[in-house]
């Protein structure tokens, strides 16, 4: 018996012990290197790839421009005399009553504007720089604009009428620099063509920028800059301040030229509120819409002007107060 019990020990003793409970190992998943293609920048524009010629062409190319109109249009060149002084500001004896010095300063606010546009092209990425250079170009076109009319025998280079366009310059690059500014102002003109400029005693229909007796320079201040919430209607109004004058231009019916007296002459100046139809679009309106580009436009061209909620002040006549932008002494 023990030798059986010995003979059993032997052989279970040579068998493998049991192999302990493992867990199933995972098969090893192959690692794929997922490449994520990277997009491939963006070709800069021509002008951008040319800074330099893009740069100093708009600076020969807009004084040059200037001269070729001026000499069709405003008669520069008819005197070899260069002449220059001041025509004054805003009193009512000077020839428009004023209105050109608004329209100077809008004129070359607008330029300044579009001008940092095409810089903004140039040089992408820097819009102080744009912004600069564009304020730069419209303010060396003003002077060149002054320089043509003292070899006019009409005009004369006219110190005020730097001073307005260089006012308007600096308002624009104020606005370009700091957005904050750009949020609560606008300066915008309203033109409706006046029945002088539009007759056939006028030979320049183009030039409709010296049409004073048809237009209204207004400068606006936006609520909506002042932080209000989307909630709040006030932020979709702008208070106006407005200056225009009627019956100063040679060709008006009511002028001291047609009539022989200048009673007729206003020099106005416009309080209201305007809606502010940028901030509209730009809140309510879709990104890419068109009514983008209409929204930016209405913030240099009033059209508010046609349908004016305000008053006018007769500066003439005894401080007369108009509704809108009509005056009693006018003969239309």
């Amino acid at each position: 018996m023990h030798i059986l019990l010995l003979i059993l020990q032997l052989q279970f003793s040579q068998l493998p012990p049991p192999a302990a409970d493992e867990k199933p190992q995972p098969a090893e998943v192959p690692q794929i290197e997922v490449v994520t293609p990277q997009p491939t920048p963006a070709r800069p524009g021509l002008l951008a790839r040319n800074p330099t010629v893009s740069t100093v062409g708009a600076y020969a190319f807009i004084p040059a421009l200037a001269t070729l109109l001026g000499m069709q249009m405003w008669e520069w060149g008819d005197t070899t005399h260069f002449k220059a002084g001041s025509d004054g500001w805003f009193q009512r004896h000077n020839t428009h009553g004023g209105a050109d010095k608004m329209g100077h300063a809008w004129s070359f606010y607008m330029g300044s504007r579009l001008f940092t546009t095409y810089f903004d092209a140039v040089y992408p990425g820097d819009h102080r720089k744009a912004a600069f250079f564009g304020a730069g170009l419209s303010w060396f076109g003003s002077v060149a604009v002054e320089i043509g009319d003292g070899f006019a025998s009409v005009y004369g280079f006219s110190y005020t009428d730097l001073i307005a366009n260089t006012v308007g310059v600096l308002l624009a690059l104020s606005q370009e620099l700091w957005p904050a500014a750009d949020d609560l102002f606008d300066f915008s003109t309203h033109v409706l063509y006046s029945p002088g400029f539009m007759s056939s005693a006028n030979p320049n229909k183009f030039d409709f920028a010296t049409d004073y007796s048809g237009q209204v320079i207004t400068f606006h201040l936006r609520l909506g800059g002042l932080g209000l919430s989307r909630r709040n209607p006030l932020r979709y109004l702008r208070l106006d301040l407005g200056y225009f004058t009627r019956c100063y231009e040679v060709n008006d019916g009511c002028s001291k030229e047609s009539l022989g007296t200048d009673a007729y002459e206003t020099r106005s100046l416009y309080v209201g509120v305007s809606f502010d139809l940028a901030r509209m679009i730009r809140d309510h309106g879709e990104a890419n819409s068109w009514l983008q580009y209409f929204g930016t436009f209405s913030r240099y061209y009033n059209f508010n002007g046609f349908f004016p909620m305000g008053l006018n002040v007769d500066l003439n006549h005894g401080n007369a107060v108009n509704f809108g932008m009509s005056t009693d002494s006018q003969i239309r």
